[in-house]
């Protein structure tokens, strides 16, 4: 099993009740799959916290297993592939991986973690790949960052995507003001950031703020990981540009490594 790759969904936050029904409903679903020989499930086994553990027989000796829990308030589903009848090893390894996942209030509560918003993973992985979205519940202003330890650099740097010919900006003709254009160290890595605010719609009555922060490193590795951050605003946010401004800065200075 040296090639696993486990994925892990955080959910929404719920309560232990509609926690129980969606398993319940999970279940289910998984059941009524019919296409012969493939798809079966093939076990429904609890893990003794109160978490639920499936086994799926996709075709011969190809399974995949998936493992839901609550972890204080948040529903984790943890998902792995296993072939040539390793199943049993893939699923000790998944569950292995699900006693890594810990509760946080704050990243200071378990420095050198992999931080999911209030839930972070303990351990060192050969590799490490994250698409996370935040939004704000006080205003329209949203997160976006994906990161990928072996992701290859694109063959566009972010402002050349940003400035080039065939940019959205470009072809649509809007009209920006460039509020960050900059190259400086990211967690000891060379990274470009571009913020601007853009008036969009025929009528120019619509506004946005966007951000973005990109890593470029020739060397994919463990110690310079692809980071791609965004930020956008819209509607009344945006009129406060040097405060959001100030918001990116108070972001992107505090990344490093763990």
């Amino acid at each position: 099993m040296a090639d696993a790759s486990i994925d892990l969904i955080v959910e929404e936050k719920t309560s232990q009740t509609a926690f129980a029904k969606r398993v319940k409903e999970r279940q289910a679903a998984l059941a009524e799959v019919n296409h012969g020989n493939m798809d079966k499930l093939v076990l429904s086994q609890e893990t003794g916290d109160g978490g639920m553990l499936f086994r799926v027989n996709e075709i011969d000796d190809a399974y995949k297993s998936e493992v839901h829990w609550l972890l204080h308030d948040r529903y984790l589903i943890a998902r792995i592939d296993s072939y040539n009848n390793q199943v049993k090893s893939a699923e000790a390894l998944l569950l292995e991986f699900k006693r890594n996942v810990e509760y946080v209030q704050s990243p200071s509560d378990l420095p050198g973690t992999f931080c999911l918003g209030d839930v972070a993973v303990k351990g060192r992985y050969r590799s490490e790949s994250a698409s996370l979205g935040y939004r704000s519940t006080a205003s329209e202003i949203t997160f976006a960052l994906d990161f990928d330890t072996f992701r290859k650099d694109d063959t566009e740097s972010l402002l050349q995507r940003v400035g080039g010919k065939d940019s959205l900006l470009r072809k649509f003709q809007a009209k920006e003001k460039v509020l960050r254009k900059s190259e400086h160290t990211v967690a000891g890595m060379r990274a470009q950031e571009w913020g601007a605010s853009v008036v969009l719609g025929e009528d120019g009555g619509e506004k946005q703020v966007s951000f973005a922060l990109e890593t470029m490193r020739p060397v994919p590795s463990v110690a310079a990981p692809k980071i791609h951050l965004e930020m956008d605003a819209k509607g009344s946010g945006t009129q406060d540009e040097k405060g959001l401004l100030a918001l990116w800065d108070s972001v992107t200075r505090t990344i490093r490594m763990r």
